[in-house]
């Protein structure tokens, strides 16, 4: 793990993105092993969990990270160890209360919240990653900001590849023993339970083998960094942790979603305990964050990576002032996440129903409702992402926390008024996401407009690409009713979807809203081009 081994930026923000994407699909895959009752049940503990990784990971490395290069620039290391010390206190300290707090408080929201006694183990257990997680952030990010962000790259794969792997043998072991007990009980819900708790033991040994591996980094650098620190300039009294109002924008930013799902479980379970107590409705939010959060999360990023390195792009050129750039490479970026985003969301919506007959093994009329309603705010979640990356980036906190209250507000409101009022039970937790990201994206939208006075070019950026998305899924949509009942779902749905891919390219090329370089830039671009040639030559 040499220093001299360079990691780009983009690529430490796509690892923790990939991490994401892998707790996505761990909770699609436990939907299948284990049902919508496990799901359920491991529902609050995951939620938790990626506050948890959010927070410590993100945040506290970031802030860490950014710190320590800026007084490394100024030849200040000795501040900088003494800041990493202070921030490594607070995130410890942080960390072992929530841990506590969480253990003790596991009885009382298992019972009292969410009226399932089978929930408290899952937390309880869950509960230690909240320490184990705590104690490296800070660490991976004195040593990134040193110059050793390969570490960071690799623990994600660790704590990726660990959380999978050890999730998935311990749930299978406890779930089939838990089918035993169903068995010999008469019961139904003791396996999903015990599934959620052999997740849960994965969950905190994942954030225990990755805090190994980061503390084993640091030890194996510590004289390195202490040669660094020799050639520092001494530490004067009147020295400040400047970062901490970073950490704290950081820390709300990192963990809001998470909290906001943790939230609304907590009311839907309530009220619906409330309405209906003799209902499973475990398995009812087990549905929720299974067949439509985990999907939705899932697209939001799997369709922000590939842009990640075009992000920086944009900072670079804004840090340098040079806003033709930078309007450049933000009209291609729109132009680009436009023509990936619209079809994976129409496609979805229009082949829902055996979209979730592939991924899930059977289709469910709740989910597949569900995600049809959701699935469209990977749309405004695209544009929240990169604004959000912007304003950080150029340390825009004002701005940041003005629109993340703004987007909170809203989502309390809508949850409140259709949960207690309207008694619309998991639907008034989509509708609340959904205004907060629509709100939060027309916010984003403006401030950006504003900040690099770009144009949009709505009609080649945005109606078109959009144009071509419906009518492509619409053709898909007419395929999957033909096809589904004659040659099954998985067979229908891949000639729906390579149909619909066909036909939406050929349209962005009749249409005009790409040019050849950017044909040549898509899957099988090159024989799109020869298309895209001939009709260049028609129209000239």
């Amino acid at each position: 793990m040499s220093k001299k081994f360079k990691i780009r930026p983009d690529v430490v923000l796509a690892s923790g993105m990939i991490f994401i994407l892998a707790i996505m699909a761990l909770l699609i895959v436990f939907f299948d092993m284990t049902g919508s009752d496990g799901v359920g049940f491991l529902a609050a503990p995951i939620s938790l969990f990626m506050i948890a990784y959010c927070v410590f990971i993100c945040a506290f490395e970031t802030t860490t990270r950014e710190m320590v290069r800026n007084r490394l620039f100024r030849g200040q290391v000795l501040s900088a160890k003494k800041n990493v010390k202070q921030l490594m206190i607070i995130s410890f300290v942080t960390g072992l209360v929530v841990t506590f707090l969480m253990a003790a408080l596991s009885i009382v929201f298992a019972n009292l919240v969410f009226h399932s006694p089978r929930s408290f183990y899952v937390l309880l257990l869950a509960s230690p990653a909240f320490l184990f997680l705590s104690l490296q952030g800070v660490l991976r990010g004195y040593l990134s900001g040193a110059g050793y962000a390969l570490v960071s790259v690799i623990s994600d794969a660790i704590l990726t590849v660990i959380t999978l792997a050890t999730t998935f043998f311990m749930s299978h072991a406890v779930y089939d023993y838990g089918k035993k007990v169903d068995s010999l009980m008469h019961v139904n819900d003791i396996a999903p339970a015990y599934g959620a708790i052999g997740a849960a033991i994965g969950i905190s040994l994942s954030a225990l083998i990755s805090f190994i591996f980061v503390t084993i980094v640091y030890l194996f650098r510590r004289n390195d960094l202490k040669d660094i620190a020799e050639e520092s300039t001494q530490i004067v009294n009147n020295h400040k942790n400047e970062c901490i109002n970073d950490l704290i924008v950081n820390c709300l930013f990192a963990a809001t979603c998470g909290i906001l799902v943790f939230v609304d479980e907590c009311v839907y379970l309530n009220v619906a305990y409330k309405l209906h107590p003799n209902d499973n409705n475990i398995n009812n939010w087990g549905i929720y964050i299974g067949q439509c959060v985990a999907v939705v999360i899932f697209f939001v990023f799997i369709t922000a990576i590939p842009f990640v390195k075009t992000w920086y792009g944009v900072h670079v050129s804004i840090v340098k002032k040079d806003y033709k750039a930078a309007r450049g490479r933000l009209q291609h970026l729109i132009h680009f996440e436009a023509m990936l985003i619209f079809p994976v969301v129409i496609w979805h919506m229009m082949l829902a129903n055996t979209f979730n007959t592939v991924v899930f093994g059977k289709s469910n009329e709740a989910g597949v409702y569900m995600v049809i309603l959701a699935i469209p705010v990977v749309i405004p979640g695209a544009v929240i992402i990169f604004q959000s990356f912007l304003l950080k980036q150029l340390k825009n906190n004002v701005v940041m926390l003005g629109n993340l209250i703004v987007g909170v507000v809203v989502h309390i409101i809508v949850l409140i008024a259709m949960s207690y009022a309207g008694g619309f039970g998991i639907h008034a937790s989509i509708a609340a996401f959904a205004a907060m990201l629509v709100v939060q994206g027309i916010l984003g939208i403006f401030e950006i407009k504003v900040m690099l006075d770009v144009k949009l070019m709505m009609i080649r950026n945005i109606l078109l690409p959009l144009l071509a998305a419906v009518i492509s899924g619409l053709v898909a949509l007419l395929l999957d009713k033909l096809l589904v009942n004659v040659i099954g779902e998985i067979l229908t749905f891949i000639i729906a979807v390579l149909i619909a891919f066909v036909i939406y390219m050929v349209l962005l090329i009749v249409l005009g809203s790409v040019n050849r370089y950017e044909v040549e830039r898509m899957p099988l671009g090159d024989y799109f081009a020869i298309l895209s040639d001939k009709i260049g030559r028609e129209r000239n």
